[in-house]
């Protein structure tokens, strides 16, 4: 029943239930501790009656609602993790991959292929840059899990953000509707009536059908191609360059941050291939391989 509720509606992030657990305990736990006053004039009937039922209901309630927000925040958490990332396959040793050169890449120009080239921390720059060549002040999230947000974009002189950006560099797979309602629940959560979701990608149809008349704006990758294209040609070439300087095309750890980049390997139990740390043992974090280099031959 739970995972049904976190399925069809717009929840805000794990940490929000959370909160609401640990809060309504204490409260709940706050008065039905409360000790109830004598009572010497009439008119004090109706209301210690009132604050006696009150306590009764807060007595039995710390033990049903806390649980419930708990729940739910689990419900949450395990339903992100199992969006963002696939079953880890750890072992004590990681084999890498030996991989064939990947095909050129044309820098010269915006082209698909150089956009869904680009690792999710390169695409999270492009995605602010982009932003900042428009018009909007853009403050991206540290490393980390960034809780449904990515980017919040500022107006001139505005100190609160008026847009949340989530950015997804997924090359083949289709962004879903639970990342829709991910954000959602952010916007609601933060008090921002606009949000941004900007994949290399497309969207589901449920993802595109929950969107409508939220003010939620999704980017698919054609349509952010051609918003870059757009641009004059001398930002154009700035951001390129910007985003295209050094090793922009393996991914950098989700969880060690920039600087850290991941190392292509292979599963024990299956020859499937997965990013993995390249810090480990000491960082353990996974990340799925884009059909773009499945073909990569060991």
């Amino acid at each position: 029943m739970l995972d049904s509720i976190a399925s069809t509606l717009p929840l805000p992030p794990w940490w929000v239930w959370a909160a609401l657990a640990v809060g309504t305990f204490v409260l709940l736990h706050w008065i039905a501790g409360q000790e109830a006053a004598p009572v010497t004039r009439p008119s004090e009937v109706t209301p210690a009656i009132i604050g006696g039922f009150l306590r009764r209901i807060a007595w039995a309630g710390q033990y049903v609602i806390p649980p419930v927000f708990a729940l739910v925040a689990i419900v949450t958490l395990v339903r992100q993790a199992d969006t963002a990332a696939p079953e880890d396959d750890l072992y004590e040793v990681w084999k890498d991959v030996d991989a064939t050169p990947a095909p050129a890449i044309d820098e010269s120009r915006w082209n698909m292929g150089l956009l869904k080239a680009l690792e999710w921390k390169r695409f999270e720059i492009l995605c602010a840059t982009y932003f900042e060549a428009i018009g909007l002040r853009a403050r991206r999230t540290r490393a980390g899990p960034d809780g449904g947000v990515d980017i919040r974009l500022y107006s001139e002189g505005s100190t609160a953000p008026g847009i949340l950006v989530q950015c997804k560099a997924w090359r083949e797979w289709p962004v879903g509707v639970a990342l829709v309602r991910e954000l959602f629940g952010v916007m609601a959560a933060e008090k921002v009536r606009e949000g941004i979701l900007v994949s290399t990608s497309t969207f589901t149809p449920e993802a595109i059908a929950f969107a409508k008349g939220k003010n939620i704006h999704l980017i698919d990758g054609k349509d952010f191609l051609g918003k870059l294209l757009a641009l004059d040609e001398a930002r154009q070439y700035t951001i390129r360059k910007l985003v295209t300087e050094g090793d922009y095309t393996t991914p950098t750890c989700p969880s060690c941050g920039d600087g850290t980049k991941m190392r292509l390997r292979v599963a024990k139990k299956d020859g499937s291939r997965f990013w993995g740390c390249s810090r480990f043992p000491e960082c353990t974090s996974t990340m799925r391989v884009g059909q773009a280099e499945a073909g990569l031959t060991a």
